[in-house]
C-alpha cells in the first residue's frame, strides 16, 4: 500500500504544488527576516522623525531584529516559517495540513477508494499506507526547507558586522529534527481531518478555519485573561511552532515560553492521535460511497 500511495502522490499535481508553495512561503519569510534589520538601519540613517526607530523597537522586538541574538537565529531556522513566536500560522503548516487532507479526500472525490479497498480489504492498512506516504513527502519537504533556512542563517550572519552563530550545532540539529517531526505530525493531522470529513472542499474549508481561527482564539484568550492563561498554548498549530524552536511570542518579548519544546511536541502528538484515531474508526465503520 505504501508504494501505491507514493505512486499516487508522485503522479498527481497537488503534492508538487503544495511543496512549491511551502518553498516559496519559506523564501518570503527568510527575505523579510533578512531585510528587517536593514530596513530599520536605513530608517535611522534618514534622520528626522524616524531617528531612533531601532532604539525604540529593540527593547520589545530585539530578538526579531538583531541577527546576533539566538532568538533571531532560531526564528530563521524555524521550518514552519512563522516569522517568529507562532503568533500567526505559517504557510508551511497550512501546506502540510492540506497535503494530508488531500491525500485521502482525493480518493473519495474520484471514487478511487473503492478499487483500493477491493485490492486491500484492510482499511487500517490503507490508512497506514497513506500515513507513511504523506510522512515521506513531509520529510522530503522538511529537508529542502532546512537547506533554505541554513542558507538564510548564513546570509544573516555573514552580512551583519561582528555577528556569529549563537547556537550550538546540537541546537541547530534539534530545531531541524523537531521541525521535521512537526511537519509529519501536521500532515497526519490533515490526514485525520480528511478521513473524518471526506469531502475535499469541506476538508479545505476546515483546514482554512483552523489556520485562521487559531490565532484569533489565541488573541481573544490572551486579551480576556490579561496574558495569564496558558490554555491557548495547547492549540495544535501553536504547539507545532513551540515544538520546533522552543520559543513563542512571549519569550521573544523577554518572557518565557508557556510550554517547553518537548512538552509541545507531545501535546501535538496527542492532537494527532485523537484526530487520526477518530478518522481511523470512522474509516473502518462507514461506507466508502
Amino acid at each position: 500500500m505504501y508504494r501505491a500511495e507514493m505512486l499516487k502522490l508522485r503522479t498527481t499535481r497537488a503534492p508538487w504544488v503544495i511543496a512549491a508553495v511551502a518553498l516559496v512561503g519559506m523564501l518570503l519569510v527568510q527575505g523579510v527576516l533578512l531585510a528587517l534589520p536593514r530596513v530599520l538601519e536605513n530608517l535611522e540613517a534618514l534622520g528626522g522623525p524616524t531617528t531612533g526607530v531601532r532604539a525604540e523597537i529593540e527593547p520589545d522586538l530585539g530578538s526579531l531584529t538583531d541577527p546576533t541574538l539566538a532568538g533571531f537565529q532560531r526564528t530563521v531556522l524555524d521550518l514552519l516559517g512563522t516569522g517568529g513566536g507562532g503568533g500567526s500560522t505559517g504557510v508551511v503548516a497550512i501546506c502540510m495540513l492540506l497535503l494530508g487532507a488531500l491525500a485521502v479526500t482525493t480518493d473519495f472525490r474520484t471514487g478511487g477508494m473503492v478499487p483500493t479497498a477491493l485490492v486491500q480489504p484492510s482499511r487500517s492498512r490503507v490508512l497506514v499506507g497513506k500515513a507513511g506516504a504523506t510522512a515521506t513527502v513531509a520529510i522530503a519537504v522538511g529537508l529542502v526547507l532546512a537547506v533554505v533556512t541554513a542558507a538564510g542563517l548564513l546570509a544573516a550572519v555573514a552580512t551583519t558586522p561582528d555577528a556569529r552563530l549563537a547556537l550550538s550545532a546540537g541546537e541547530v540539529l534539534g530545531i531541524w529534527g523537531r521541525g521535521v517531526v512537526v511537519l509529519v505530525l501536521l500532515t497526519w493531522f490533515g490526514l485525520g481531518v480528511g478521513t473524518l470529513v471526506r469531502g475535499q472542499v469541506a476538508a479545505i474549508v476546515v483546514v482554512a478555519a483552523i489556520a485562521l481561527g487559531e490565532p484569533l482564539v489565541r488573541s481573544v484568550v490572551a486579551l480576556l485573561s490579561g496574558g495569564q492563561s496558558a490554555a491557548a498554548a495547547w492549540l495544535p498549530l501553536g504547539l507545532g511552532s513551540l515544538a520546533t524552536t522552543g520559543q513563542d511570542a512571549a519569550s521573544l518579548l523577554g518572557g518565557s515560553a508557556q510550554v517547553g519544546a518537548a512538552t509541545a511536541l507531545m501535546g501535538l502528538g496527542v492532537w494527532v492521535v485523537l484526530l487520526l484515531g477518530g478518522g481511523a474508526v470512522s474509516f473502518r465503520r462507514r461506507d466508502l460511497v
